[in-house]
């Protein structure tokens, strides 16, 4: 019985150091962002929101395939994309606009990136014109200076870019 009882504090004890040291990385992880800056993050989202639903609009417009060739299925999955992207980016700046901060807001950044991550890889497989390139431009251009307020690795990618 004894045994078991030094088994049992044994693993509490690791668990606690496993806690103690998650912690102490996600508050290592939160020192590697941007100072938060809760006007600016607001101002970026909502400026996201408005070139995601111009993205949006574009790719509505784009000239692509007719319905049930094999070149239509591309432009449907970025239909949707744009549509969810254009929802996202809503929620985020709404969330930012009420002056909800970094902690309830991250989900909705993560679910943001998530969004473009995939939208870019529809992208580069599908033609697309000019306008509708250039209305993503703005959408990757906005995901970007958002970024380093919510991911530590984009001010590494950030730093690796300067001269």
């Amino acid at each position: 019985m004894m045994r078991s009882s030094f088994r049992v504090s044994g693993l509490l004890a690791l668990g606690s150091l496993a806690v103690g040291l998650g912690l102490f990385g996600a508050a290592g992880v939160r020192a590697e962002l941007a100072t938060w800056d809760q006007a600016r993050v607001t101002a970026i989202a909502q400026d996201l929101f408005k070139a995601a639903d111009a993205w949006e609009q574009a790719v509505r417009e784009q000239p692509g395939g007719e319905i049930g060739s094999g070149d239509a299925a591309p432009e449907f999955g970025i239909g949707m994309k744009a549509r969810v992207l254009r929802e996202q980016s809503e929620a985020l700046a709404g969330h930012l606009a009420k002056g909800e901060g970094y902690d309830k807001t991250h989900d909705y950044y993560r679910s943001l990136k998530e969004i473009v991550d995939d939208t870019e890889e529809l992208a580069q497989r599908s033609e697309l014109d000019e306008p509708t390139m250039d209305a993503w431009a703005k959408v990757v251009d906005l995901q970007r200076q958002i970024a380093p307020y919510y991911d530590p690795k984009a001010l590494e990618e950030g730093a690796d870019a300067k001269p």
